[in-house]
């Protein structure tokens, strides 16, 4: 075979290599399973509203979820399925990750911050929300700001992305401070409430919904300055590039449409909340050209 024919028979098994390579990345499980039973799972958190929770009818509800069910419908509808089968299984801070990571979950709908050691197991769509380190605690303590949590007792979720902010802060200002290690949000709520913690370190998000569960609402505050960036997104299992695009693709409209924003007030206008403009910054970033 001469230079010149070497040369085209080398581009075209690189062209078909690389149409074969596109192909496969299309198969990937969660399509695959979409095609053949028209079912996916859904994991939601119980215990977080505004953003995932059991509602009165013990129906998973709220921000995140109204947000999936949006990109879902979508989904089916770019698929021509005739119907969606959705499964819903509850997850909580210490199993959210490992049953995303296992394929028992095709795509978390909670508040889950993504950071460069999860998404080593998990992928990630874009941000769903922006939140920032705060304090949670009874406006009887006197806690205001930083200088305040000398000698206090600090709640913390040991699972949560909060901990090595905390662990920083702490090194920082040097505070002297003891530690509470709690399972949740719910959790860090009774020990506040029942004295045996001062305030609840965590991201901001969670304390519209503890805010809401408290006995007494008004005897708490959000208190303290805004400690890091916490981009929020829902966690999808690795090697799913199709789902993930179809996914990401649903987003981006969403964003660019209006519909983020419209159930974003519906779930957090009423603690008045309002898309920010890091939250919104994300979104323009997510919001790429046809």
């Amino acid at each position: 075979m001469g230079g010149l024919g070497r040369v085209i028979w080398v581009a075209g098994v690189v062209v078909a290599g690389g149409v074969v390579a596109a192909q496969a990345q299309t198969v990937d499980a969660i399509t695959k399973k979409l095609r053949e039973t028209g079912s996916i799972t859904m994991g939601y958190r119980e215990t977080i509203p505004p953003t995932s929770f059991l509602d009165e009818s013990g129906k998973p509800a709220g921000y995140s979820v109204d947000m999936c069910h949006s990109i879902l419908e979508a989904i089916r509808v770019q698929m021509k399925l005739p119907a969606l089968k959705i499964t819903n299984v509850p997850v909580t801070l210490q199993t959210r990750e490992a049953l995303v990571a296992n394929g028992t979950v095709d795509i978390e709908c909670g508040g889950t911050v993504n950071t460069f050691a999860r998404s080593h197991q998990v992928d990630f769509t874009p941000v769903t929300y922006v939140a920032s380190n705060q304090f949670l605690a009874l406006k009887a303590t006197g806690i205001k700001d930083l200088k305040d949590l000398d000698g206090k007792i600090i709640a913390i979720a040991g699972s949560g992305s909060s901990v090595k902010d905390l662990d920083d802060l702490i090194a920082r200002e040097k505070l002297n401070v003891k530690l509470l290690n709690v399972d949740d949000h719910a959790a860090a709520l009774i020990a506040i409430e029942s004295r045996r913690a001062d305030a609840y370190f965590s991201d901001n998000s969670a304390f519209y919904g503890l805010v809401k569960q408290s006995r007494h609402p008004e005897a708490l505050a959000i208190v303290g300055p805004e400690i890091g960036y916490a981009p929020q997104g829902f966690m999808i299992p690795k090697n799913n590039p199709e789902f993930l695009w179809m996914v990401d693709h649903q987003m981006a409209k969403m964003f660019e449409s209006g519909e983020a924003e419209k159930i974003y007030m519906k779930w957090f206008g009423p603690y008045g909340g309002s898309v920010g403009p890091k939250l919104r910054a994300a979104w323009e970033t997510a919001s790429f050209p046809e």
